[in-house]
């Protein structure tokens, strides 16, 4: 059964119907997956939270399905995480959910990362070589991250932190 909407902004009707086909049929609406692509084949999956909504608990069905999903790639594993964003400065925060975005972000577990940085990792999951024109984009990019106060949330309306 699927959840009631909640933002209003989504075609709610398809969430009331999915409802009547019975507690065997789950579904989830998740915040907003995205599918990173290159040349028509798929790098990895994404699903985008806000630092505001709540934090995800990554052992439920529905983190364990995408999980699965990724993981069944015919190629081969595709990276699978949540990245939360914040976007009052467009710094993200990876939580990598299977063992191939394990691998591809263990250099940054829980810290924010600025977008310049988060952009150049989702680029390198494409190639191992960025040309310059991808440099140049990647380098207009923010290079903000949130302040952080003493119980670990973010704090960029109080100011910003820049770097490299």
């Amino acid at each position: 059964m699927s959840s009631y909407e909640r933002t209003g902004w989504r075609d709610a009707s398809i969430s009331e119907r999915h409802r009547h086909w019975g507690f065997n049929c789950p579904a989830v609406d998740l915040d907003f997956v995205m599918m990173e692509y290159n040349h028509g084949r798929p790098c990895s999956l994404v699903e985008y939270k806000h630092q505001n909504a709540a934090q995800p608990n990554t052992n439920h069905a529905t983190y364990r399905a995408l999980v699965a999903l990724a993981n069944g790639y015919a190629d081969g594993p595709l990276p699978c995480f949540i990245a939360i964003y914040n976007p009052d400065v467009w710094a993200f925060r990876v939580i990598p959910l299977n063992d191939t975005a394990h691998k591809h972000y263990a250099h940054c577990k829980g810290i924010w990362l600025t977008e310049q940085r988060f952009v150049r990792s989702l680029h390198l999951l494409r190639k191992a070589v960025l040309s310059s024109e991808d440099s140049a984009a990647i380098n207009a990019l923010n290079v903000k991250i949130p302040e952080i106060i003493e119980d670990g949330t973010s704090c960029a309306r109080n100011g910003c932190r820049t770097l490299r």
